[in-house]
């Protein structure tokens, strides 16, 4: 029993996640100086809801996120996807600092800085967010504008892009609520479920197609996260 005891107790000290509660929207938090947290994202994107059989697509992204002072974190990501063979996408780096503390304005604000890669560098894209997020005792939300550069073939396109969130804290273990996302690709909405602590946890999401989806385009996504500390 005291070698059980002891296994949990070193297992709880490793895990130092900090728990997100969207899938597809940003809140207000870093990983804390020193701490180290694993993510996996797991996304499958439906082009024809009527027939999910049809053209599924799976999506997979590794995250390794690491504070680097109080207000600063730094994050490595590696993507791949499969259709029918499994391939790598490509990679990000990515930079998340928040200004000032919790509640200490009307809304906590957190900058987001994301660079995207191929591994033949033939496509550059650089993702800025502004984080906007307020917590209560019960409520969480937050809302997110998007800017997006993309660099292919020394041509570059610019979009716009949003997503926001919130949800209700039932108890310290589950929260459910619906987040909003879009560009002019298209308008999505869907229920979104968390559970777990700041040790480990998931979030499981949805987006569904609100009027019409530019071609290509998925009508329908299903997404997972899973993050624990590693430390």
């Amino acid at each position: 029993m005291r070698r059980i005891n002891l296994i949990i107790f070193c297992l709880t000290s490793l895990c130092i996640a900090d728990q997100r509660h969207f899938v597809w929207t940003y809140e207000y938090k870093t990983v804390k100086l020193g701490e180290v947290e694993f993510e996996h994202y797991y996304t499958t994107s439906y082009p024809n809801s009527s027939d999910i059989s049809e053209g599924t697509v799976t999506g997979h992204q590794l995250e390794l996120e690491i504070g680097m002072n109080d207000r600063y974190d730094f994050a490595v990501y590696h993507q791949f996807e499969q259709k029918e063979a499994f391939t790598y996408k490509g990679f990000k780096l990515r930079g998340r600092y928040r200004f000032g503390e919790t509640n200490q304005y009307l809304v906590d604000p957190l900058l987001y800085l994301e660079y995207h890669g191929k591994p033949d560098f033939s496509e550059h894209k650089i993702e800025t967010k502004l984080i906007l997020a307020k917590e209560t005792d019960k409520i969480i939300a937050s809302f997110n504008p998007v800017l997006e550069i993309e660099y292919e073939d020394e041509e570059r396109k610019i979009e716009t892009e949003y997503a926001a969130g919130i949800t209700y804290k039932f108890n310290k273990l589950f929260n459910a609520g619906f987040e909003l996302k879009g560009s002019t690709n298209g308008h999505y909405w869907g229920p979104v479920i968390s559970h777990g602590l700041h040790d480990i946890w998931f979030s499981l999401g949805s987006a569904f197609a609100l009027g019409t989806i530019k071609e290509n385009k998925p009508e329908m996504e299903i997404r997972m996260i899973i993050g624990v500390g590693i430390k």
